[in-house]
Order: structure tokens, then C-alpha cells, then sequence
């Protein structure tokens, strides 16, 4: 076996690592995400939403919310695509 065989092996196996370890990624941006607007739906019907301290609050949650969202879309891009070849492992709800 040469060298470019090995390589080409080591950097077969290394994908799905890589896909799993971003979809985990994703996972986690798309519960920050979750948790980030639950927060700001609390705060924006606060009373203390009015005060200065309360807008610096929820400004500061809201640019955290899009780099979260931000985040989320290019762990999306970086997904490889699902080949309509590869099987699905999905059930059939409707039978």
C-alpha cells in the first residue's frame, strides 16, 4: 500500500467524524438560539424593558441572538449534502 492510498484512507474516515462533530455544533447554536429568544420574549415584556439598563440588556441579547443565528447558517453551509442514494432510516408515519 503506498503512502497516497494511506492518506486518502485517513482522510475518508476523517468526514464523518467532521460532519458529526458540526452537526453537534448546530445543535448547540440551534438550543442557544432557542434559549437566547425565550430570553428576549422575557425581557421585551418586562417592566424594566423601559429603563436604560433594560435596553442595554436586550441589545445585548439581540446581537448575541444573530451571532448565534449567524453561527447556526454556516454550520448549515457546511453540512455536506445527503446523496438521494444514501438511505434514510426514516418510518412512515401516514402507513
Amino acid at each position: 500500500m503506498s503512502l497516497g492510498l494511506v492518506s486518502n484512507a485517513i482522510e475518508n474516515t476523517k468526514q464523518p467524524v467532521q460532519s458529526a462533530a458540526s452537526a453537534a455544533s448546530l445543535a448547540s447554536a440551534n438550543g442557544q438560539i432557542r434559549q437566547d429568544k425565550q430570553q428576549l420574549d422575557d425581557w421585551t415584556s418586562c417592566v424594566s424593558a423601559k429603563t436604560t439598563k433594560g435596553q442595554a440588556e436586550i441589545q445585548r441579547l439581540s446581537a448575541a441572538l444573530g451571532g448565534a443565528e449567524d453561527r447556526a447558517q454556516r454550520l448549515v453551509a457546511l453540512q455536506p449534502p445527503v446523496s438521494a442514494a444514501a438511505p434514510t432510516r426514516s418510518i412512515d408515519v401516514w402507513a
